[in-house]
């Protein structure tokens, strides 16, 4: 018995120097709802769904630093999604975020795979925290803006109320299979945060192969602001994503968004209305309407309820977002989808 109790105090000990040079967290979402979507094509009807990451994406993540000395950190971050509803794992492993970097007074640099400075920054002015059906991913996730970036350099640094972040990825395009370029990518963003007021801003541009041996760009950017008078929020959205074509001149996927959220009880009511146009042949465009309500159990458990539809018109084919994934998708119809669940945060 002495012996055992020993043995669990030498362990403890060594386990206490390890924790005091790394800090390692394991962490994670859990999101699943049920409900019904109607995708509005062909031939198709509603159905009942159970539905993974409504509110949330659902997560598994490992992120980790040790302390250099001097204010100095090594930092680390690895997140991968899972699917509750099915139990399966994304197709790449860690593709949500694989990073490594350092962390100090000057901010953070990281290496790897990560969010995008577009894609940090849209949440901070949309209602719905992109999730849920209806929220700005609908405009995002329909080429909107580019989510992430793999071989990747991301810097993020705060300054009083404004943090800022700016990256450059490499295509490592060889010249050889693909023109030399494609796949590059730079970009910045900023997020005023001040009181009740919260403003972003985004530029980012990403080099494509156009098919004759050289390649082309995708320039995207977008505002936002929203602004809180007690347990109201009122937000506002514009994004542009403007593609250049290989036959000369670009097309314009243009987006705008009005949220609106209302404290109810002990929880929120929240609403979304997002306009999209594309200048092109016909005319096409989308108005999506959103509607939920998220009521909190707990910090970290809540229930929520959303339905969203979108209607598409001129040959536009958008898809209704939720947190991962979307419904819909087929030229001049209107998707819609509704979905009660719970999500929980570790």
């Amino acid at each position: 018995m002495k012996k055992s109790l020993l043995a669990l105090a030498i362990l403890g000990a060594f386990a206490g120097g390890a924790a005091a040079q790394a800090n390692l967290t394991l962490y994670g979402i859990a999101d699943v709802g049920i409900g019904m979507a109607d995708t509005d094509g062909p031939g198709s009807d509603s159905a009942v769904n159970v539905f993974d990451s409504v509110q949330s994406s659902s997560r598994l993540g490992i992120r980790g630093s040790e302390d250099l000395g001097n204010g100095l950190k090594a930092v680390f971050n690895i997140e991968a999604a899972v699917n509750y509803d099915t139990g399966a794992a994304s197709s790449r492993f860690w593709g949500r975020r694989a990073v490594v970097g350092l962390a100090g007074g000057f901010g953070e640099i990281r290496l790897g795979r990560d969010y995008t400075p577009g894609r940090s920054v849209i949440g901070k002015t949309d209602v719905m925290d992109l999730g849920l059906f209806g929220n700005w991913l609908t405009f995002s996730d329909n080429g909107g803006v580019t989510s992430r970036a793999s071989n990747g350099l991301h810097y993020t640094g705060k300054f009083g109320g404004v943090t800022l972040r700016a990256m450059y990825a490499s295509g490592e395009a060889d010249n050889v299979s693909t023109p030399s370029g494609d796949g590059d990518m730079v970009g910045v963003s900023a997020v005023y945060e001040g009181g009740p007021l919260t403003v972003q801003g985004y530029y980012q541009s990403r080099e494509f192969d156009n098919g004759t041996g050289g390649t082309d760009s995708a320039d995207e950017y977008g505002l936002g602001a929203q602004y809180r008078f007690g347990g109201i929020r009122v937000a506002l959205n514009y994004g542009m994503a403007d593609t250049d074509q290989p036959a000369g001149g670009s097309v314009e996927h243009q987006a705008i968004g009005l949220g609106l959220g209302a404290k109810l009880g002990s929880g929120e009511l929240l609403f979304n209305y997002i306009r999209q146009e594309v200048d092109a042949a016909g005319d096409p465009e989308a108005k999506s309407f959103a509607i939920a309500y998220v009521h909190p159990l707990s910090k970290r458990t809540n229930l929520y309820a959303t339905y969203g539809q979108l209607k598409n018109e001129g040959g536009a084919a958008f898809e209704l977002a939720k947190a991962s994934g979307s419904v819909g998708g087929a030229a001049d119809t209107t998707p819609k989808a509704f979905a009660v669940g719970v999500r929980h945060r570790f």
